[in-house]
């Protein structure tokens, strides 16, 4: 069998260094059933053995862990420099704590795995700030490789000091200072706490060092490099609204509300996690519902827990509660009164979005191009009146509210618009598009009725709200290929369906929907197609590189919602690693090449400061901007992300502003 000093090297080998460092979370049987199976004779020996060669190991790991490059001062800003001494000491303490944790704890089977786990991620640390090390001095960093997603592959002369600077900080003070007081109280309470909660900064302190060479890349003129007062930003700040809802404390309190009900669902989900059972399972989950209704701590602790290192079905189940199951029933008692509300089923009649061309598009460097290759519709065999309503597997599911009853033409040929006028019905030329968010992996349109009810009665305009393919069943470009095919479905041909005339389009979409928004347009300029009349993005998903850092990332480290473990399982799972999210703007929006950007419609974004995807949309809208185009920005201070949704009974009092206010927007997009 394998010595502890043997699994210690095995580590911090090179050539499997950055695999396997998050585990699966593991059930409590599954815990059970290992402790019973550790051999204490096993211990015994193994207890013998550490003690004869603990001195040689250990020089051995000193060796290796302190040669190591000193920082060159006079290469770094004093506050980068500090930074970089401190992390640099603390990721070495950590280290050989670790190890040594892992040698006198041998016992501790539940504990093993876990230090094993920091001895590797330290290590990794370590390794990335000895590359900046050898930055500092301008040598050549390749003989230092780490692993594609560690490596900091940057000359001295691009290196961005300010974006490193912000990652440190927030590592030595969220982070490793937590794990230093962790392992010390580890060493005398060896409880189920401290585990969930080493597990919990061991996963953040990943996500950090995984952030730590897009921070080092990160382009030195980039917009957040400079402090709102620069002229960079003066621009930007004459076309953005900030809005104060309330004091940081109040609003904190009151999205406090709404994070305990989403801790309160993860933390059931975790619950009944741990049965094999399906009937166990709900029953645990509905238990656990109760009891984490009084414990909130310990629901706190469980959510947290079983955030730091998801499975990705469990995860998503928990986004996807309301769409099913009890509070499935619940949820439309929260929803507003509206006369008209039809499911239409699409047919595909336009070029698909599919895999082989778009990567056809990659390798003639076409896809961030206008090509004007929409052409016309390529199935001319409209569906007939009753089979728009007919369920099928083969189309897209698309529901309309409206403040009235549509009228449902069952004619057709030319006497189409007259029956329109004839039967004195008003006829509507303006139309909301909407795409709805879930971190294209969960939700639907349903849930989203909270608020896209609000406007259709407000608005008195009808809402198309598209049930995308979801990931992961369905990842890109599927989804945005059910978008496109809707657009251009309904400005093409709804007309002969019901009393609407859709001269006036605004595509409307949050979060994921927000994307999908700013993709579709994208796709919609490349092609030649009727480019909308207005776009409107809450809190978008503008740059799905998850390797790209932007500051405001480091909320997610703490956010209840948008957790940076989940951000990280849905990125990966709407975007199949044959695409790359860095070159294709169909993807990421915010990377369209000028000639696209140029031809946007007026563009409106609303968002919260307190969202970890607020910087992508500076970034974007700076370059709208910079273009000419119309384009404002609604900042709600101190706001999290997924604001609309939380207009809702014991939600959020301040969300009830933000929809009026987006009402507001699309009504004036809809008459400017």
């Amino acid at each position: 069998m394998q010595s502890i000093e043997d699994q210690i090297k095995s580590c911090m080998n090179m050539a499997n260094l950055a695999q396997d460092i998050s585990l699966e979370l593991r059930t409590e049987e599954q815990q059970i059933q290992m402790q019973q199976e550790w051999n204490e004779d096993q211990v015994k020996e193994e207890k013998q053995q550490l003690q004869e060669n603990i001195e040689q190991s250990q020089q051995q790991v000193l060796n290796k862990i302190w040669n190591c490059p000193i920082f060159n001062q006079a290469a770094f800003s004093k506050e980068l420099y500090r930074n970089l001494c401190e992390t640099y000491d603390l990721l070495n303490k950590l280290h050989l704590d670790a190890v040594d944790l892992t040698k006198r704890l041998i016992a501790e089977k539940d504990f093993q795995p876990r230090f094993f786990q920091a001895i590797k991620i330290t290590f990794i640390g370590i390794l990335q700030l000895e590359q900046i090390g050898l930055i500092s001095h301008d040598q050549d960093i390749m003989s230092k490789s780490i692993n594609q997603d560690y490596n900091i592959n940057v000359n001295k002369k691009r290196f961005n000091e300010k974006a490193v600077c912000i990652l440190l900080e927030f590592t030595i003070i969220h982070i490793l200072s937590h794990i230093k007081v962790l392992f010390e109280t580890i060493e005398f309470r060896r409880e189920k706490q401290e585990l969930r909660s080493l597990v919990i900064y061991l996963s953040k302190l990943q996500t950090c060092l995984e952030q730590l060479p897009g921070a080092a890349q990160l382009d030195v003129n980039d917009l957040f490099c400079y402090e709102r007062g620069h002229y960079r930003w003066q621009g930007l700040n004459s076309v953005t609204q900030e809005i104060l809802l309330g004091s940081r404390e109040q609003i904190s309190k009151s999205y406090g509300k709404v994070a305990e009900g989403l801790l309160l669902a993860n933390a059931m989900i975790s619950k009944g996690s741990e049965f094999n059972n399906e009937a166990a399972k709900n029953f645990m989950q509905g238990f656990g519902a109760l009891y984490y209704l009084v414990a909130k701590k310990d629901a706190k602790l469980k959510a947290d827990h079983f955030m730091a290192e998801p499975n990705k079905n469990l995860a998503f189940k928990a986004w996807n509660l309301g769409e099913s199951g009890f509070l499935g029933t619940l949820l439309p008692l929260l929803f507003p009164n509206i006369t008209y509300n039809q499911k239409i089923f699409i047919p595909y009649l336009f070029k698909r979005l599919v895999e082989d061309n778009i990567l056809l598009q990659y390798r003639e460097n076409k896809i961030n191009r206008i090509q004007n290759d929409c052409e016309e519709c390529l199935n001319t065999n409209l569906p007939k009146y009753q089979e728009l309503y007919t369920k099928n597997k083969d189309k897209i599911p698309v529901r309309i509210l409206c403040h009235q009853n549509l009228q449902e033409i069952n004619s057709t040929g030319i006497f189409q618009n007259s029956l329109k006028f004839i039967q004195g019905q008003k006829l509507f030329d303006k139309i909301i598009i909407h795409i709805h968010g879930g971190g294209f992996v969960s939700m639907s349109s349903r849930s989203h009725q909270t608020y896209t009810r609000k406007w259709a009665k407000n608005l008195m305009v009808p809402i198309f709200s598209i049930d995308y393919r979801k990931a992961p069943e369905n990842p890109y470009p599927f989804g945005l290929d059910d978008c496109w095919q809707a657009y251009m479905f309904i400005i093409n041909y709804i007309d002969r369906y019901f009393n609407i005339k859709p001269n006036k389009v605004v595509l409307v979409g949050d979060s994921a929907g927000g994307n999908l928004v700013a993709a579709l347009t994208v796709q919609i300029i490349k092609s030649g197609a009727r480019i909308p009349d207005g776009i409107l993005m809450a809190y978008p998903a503008l740059l799905l590189d998850i390797k790209q850092f932007t500051p405001s990332l480091l909320i997610s480290l703490n956010d209840p919602l948008l957790h940076h473990t989940v951000l990280k399982l849905c990125i990966s799972s709407y975007v199949p690693q044959q695409f790359d999210a860095k070159l294709d703007p169909l993807i990421s929006p915010s990377i369209a090449s000028d000639d696209i950007l140029s031809r946007f419609p007026p563009t409106r974004i609303v968002l919260g400061t307190n969202d970890p995807l607020h910087d992508e949309s500076f970034r974007l809208a700076n370059n709208l901007f910079r273009l000419g185009r119309d384009i404002k920005i609604t900042e709600y201070k101190w706001m999290p992300h997924g604001f609309l949704q939380f207009d809702v009974i014991q939600g959020m009092k301040e969300a009830c502003q933000t929809v009026l206010d987006t009402q507001n927007i699309i009504q004036s997009l809809l008459t400017s």
